[in-house]
């Protein structure tokens, strides 16, 4: 199966955030906003705690996947030098229509993170928000970072993370096992059930903390920290009507506390040496 063909197809058909915003198509300020909204306060509030976003002022930044562009609405209101790619091709002109409305002009364009189309030592900052576990060869993609980042550049990467209550519960255990996917499916093509968009199958990876940290030492970088964040209670499977009963009697900074060591995402921030 071509895994990239698959990506770009099930992303540009269904953005990122499209559940948040039905109601409104992609490229409107309308979802944009619905969206960025949800995202803030919902899906990950704690991002702006992780990604030092305010150290990107005056820096010449690439984002590999930049998805309707959240993340590029970040770095643009904090004074980046912003380029971004990504794989679905309809996503560019999403990000650049999305921007607009704010003012701000992005360098968007198609690319692959794994091949990258820049020149040695370019950007200050690379950074891919819950992208890059959905390519193939993700060593390629971290030796492409680094070659691209100056000297004592940053590379900040959230990708999904493996020992979580979300994959080993509520997907491998609840999904998988217990309800009896196990017998219809191969392990993969559960896991590629997380991001299935219509009739696209994105490849879906996992990663512990220790899968990363080799991972982005082999390409040549310094891991400065390794955080683990993400956990709401529709991560952990249960009987549906138990989920308003944990909603309304669990407070969600008791699940914060526990997505710091068992949460959705790891968050790595690294350096290249020199």
């Amino acid at each position: 199966m071509d895994y990239k063909q698959q990506s770009a197809r099930g992303w540009s058909n269904s953005p990122a955030g499209w559940t948040h915003a039905e109601a409104y198509a992609p490229g409107t300020r309308e979802f944009f906003d619905t969206v960025l909204q949800k995202r803030s306060t919902e899906e990950m509030p704690w991002l702006f705690e992780v990604i030092p976003f305010e150290q990107a002022r005056d820096k010449k930044v690439l984002e590999l996947g930049h998805g309707a562009g959240y993340d590029a609405y970040a770095f643009c209101q904090n004074g980046a030098d912003y380029t971004g790619i990504d794989i679905a091709p309809a996503n560019p002109p999403r990000v650049v229509a999305h921007l607009g409305f704010y003012g701000f002009n992005p360098k968007v364009m198609q690319g692959d993170a794994e091949q990258l189309m820049f020149g040695d030592e370019t950007f200050d900052i690379v950074f891919s928000n819950g992208v890059l576990h959905h390519t193939p060869d993700m060593g390629a993609a971290f030796r492409e970072t680094n070659r691209v980042l100056k000297p004592g550049g940053q590379f900040w990467v959230i990708v999904y993370h493996r020992d979580s209550i979300y994959h080993w519960w509520s997907s491998v255990f609840f999904r998988y096992i217990l309800k009896g996917g196990i017998f219809r499916q191969s392990y993969r093509d559960m896991l590629s059930e997380i991001e299935s968009t219509g009739d696209a199958r994105p490849l879906v990876n996992v990663y512990s903390r220790r899968q990363m940290k080799r991972h982005l030492k082999d390409a040549g970088f310094v891991v400065d920290s390794l955080k683990v964040r993400k956990l709401q209670c529709w991560d952990i499977a249960m009987p549906r009507f138990m989920y308003r009963w944990v909603s309304r009697h669990i407070p969600q900074k008791w699940f914060d506390r526990l997505g710091r060591h068992v949460g959705w995402y790891v968050v790595a921030l690294a350096h290249k040496p020199g």
